[in-house]
């Protein structure tokens, strides 16, 4: 239908100009008319465009539209019977349409039937050498005509197939480049993790499914009725609009596994990490922030639980088995005991120390580091706390205990984990310090400020070897084995890493057959805090 078109259009452009020219005839030289060649020609034309209109050319080969040029020609050349009447230059439309469809050899040919038309029917007034100029001029004329609009053509035709294949291209392009971006969407979208991207005016560009779950958001971004709320602690206070996490992330702050709390649409406190990453732009000078936001509810959960269940197993179990069995050692020691009873208190002492060693497993299994929030602790009430637990140990072995410095040492941090290192560290001393030995706890504030605890005893200390390994997991001295003292080698490890957690420092002196001091140091005010 395209090619069909194309023809009916070239030879109603040509018409429309045949019948200007006639109107001009019939106003200014009507007599042309009386040369029958020149009516033959304008008819010749007519009927042309009428067949042109009617033939069903999408059912002929190409090459069947050649006719309708020729005949063009064909009838420019009876009008170029009638004198001082130059008509000849209707000829390029013909040579222009076979030049802009046909191939070379047509455009030739269409020039040679030219040739032959002027040659039969123009009019020859003038010598033989002026008839010879005009047919050599035509033909260089139309020739050179012919040439450049079939190079153009050519030209044309191979610059329109270019752009339609880089346009093909560029589709394919798109078209793939819109299926990865879909594949990415779904992907991110598939992410438990939430992600938003958000510019430097606080506008969001992208954001996923999880985002829109966890904020209250419809696909478009608009904020739903049931919208989510940041706070700046659980139950605490509301975030003011400009500090909100995309607030600050528009602002290019530089946020990493910052702590959230959400109050969301559902009625549910959520805990959520906070992290932000610059991403580049497509304009030089935008700024856009991606937000990574991981909510960690039920890993606090968790952990929760399993600090309450190590409180109970510490708190419930551990402190009263100590005294338990520290009594009933004081027990055994007495002469005086009637009948049985001593076989009965060697039971239940062993029943005692096997269920000391399930406690102490449980608790070195769920003895991570300190957890925050840190609150203000007191050393000494820790101290204090965990000496009293001993003493009853402590008497049995004949040892001495002594707390001295100061009467109140106050620190940030976790008072449970605190009470730990120091059950560890006591319980150690108990152990490897012999009957009528000293131990001694102090208290005070070293040359740096920093709050210091040190635990010395005159035991039977460790050489440079097992100095250099008492933190390793599972670590015990040779001696200690062969004794037969109890432990598991993971005590020194775990107060090691809730000393860490606080900031502070843990040094351990020994030398063989002399004793061990414990030096404990911690900052009063955290680091962290400090910088806030």
């Amino acid at each position: 239908m395209i090619r069909t078109v194309s023809i009916w259009r070239w030879q109603l452009v040509f018409t429309g100009s045949i019948v200007a020219i006639v109107v001009m005839i019939t106003a200014f030289k009507p007599q042309t008319f009386a040369y029958p060649l020149v009516v033959a020609g304008i008819a010749l034309i007519m009927v042309t465009t009428l067949g042109t209109l009617a033939v069903p050319w999408h059912r002929l080969p190409r090459t069947a539209a050649a006719a309708i040029p020729l005949l063009d020609a064909l009838a420019v050349g009876f009008t170029t019977n009638a004198p001082d009447l130059r008509l000849g230059f209707l000829w390029v439309f013909p040579v222009v349409w076979l030049a802009t469809y046909f191939t070379l050899p047509w455009v030739l040919g269409g020039i040679v039937f030219i040739s032959g038309t002027l040659v039969v029917f123009a009019d020859q007034n003038g010598t033989p050498a002026d008839v010879l100029l005009r047919l050599l001029t035509l033909v260089i004329t139309l020739g050179f005509l012919g040439v450049t609009v079939r190079i153009g053509a050519q030209r044309s035709r191979a610059a329109r197939r270019l752009l339609q294949r880089r346009s093909e291209q560029v589709n394919r392009a798109a078209e793939r480049a819109e299926t990865n971006q879909h594949r990415v969407t779904q992907v991110v979208d598939a992410l438990g993790v939430a992600l938003v991207v958000v510019t430097a005016e606080g506008r969001i560009l992208q954001m996923n499914d999880a985002y829109r779950a966890l904020y209250g958001r419809d696909r478009f971004g608009a904020a739903l009725p049931s919208a989510a709320v940041e706070y700046d602690a659980r139950k605490g206070t509301a975030v003011p609009p400009e500090q909100t996490t995309l607030s600050r992330a528009a602002r290019g702050e530089s946020l990493q596994s910052e702590r959230v709390w959400l109050f969301d649409g559902e009625g549910r406190w959520r805990a959520l990490e906070v992290s932000t990453q610059p991403m580049a732009s497509a304009r030089e000078g935008d700024r856009i922030t991606l937000v990574v936001i991981d909510d960690v509810t039920a890993l606090l959960e968790a952990e929760e639980e399993r600090r309450a269940l190590t409180a109970v197993v510490s708190h419930e179990l551990r402190n009263p088995l100590t005294a338990i069995i520290g009594h009933v050692d004081l027990l055994r020691e007495r002469d005086d005991l009637p009948g049985r009873v001593p076989a009965q208190l060697e039971i239940i002492a062993n029943a005692g120390d096997r269920m000391q060693d399930l406690v102490t497993s449980i608790l070195d299994q769920n003895g991570g580091a300190a957890q925050e929030p840190f609150e203000p602790v007191d050393l000494r009430e820790v101290v204090e706390a965990s000496a009293a637990s001993y003493a009853p140990l402590i008497s049995g072995n004949r040892q001495e205990l002594t707390v001295e410095g100061a009467d109140g040492l106050v620190i940030y941090g976790d008072a449970f984990r605190l009470r730990q290192v120091l059950d560890n560290l006591l319980s150690n001393a108990v152990k490897y310090t012999p009957a009528g030995g000293r131990i001694e706890v102090s208290l005070g504030a070293a040359a740096d400020g920093q709050a210091e605890l040190a635990i010395s005893d005159n035991g039977a200390g460790m050489g440079p070897d097992d100095l250099s390994r008492v933190f390793e997991p599972y670590f015990r001295t040779e001696s200690a084995v062969r004794a037969g003292i109890g432990g598991t080698g993971l005590g020194m490890g775990i107060a090691r890493e809730i000393v860490v957690a606080h900031e502070g420092i843990i040094d351990v002196a020994s030398e063989l057959g002399v004793g061990t001091r414990v030096t404990l140091r911690f900052p009063q005010r955290r680091v962290k805090e400090v910088q806030a």
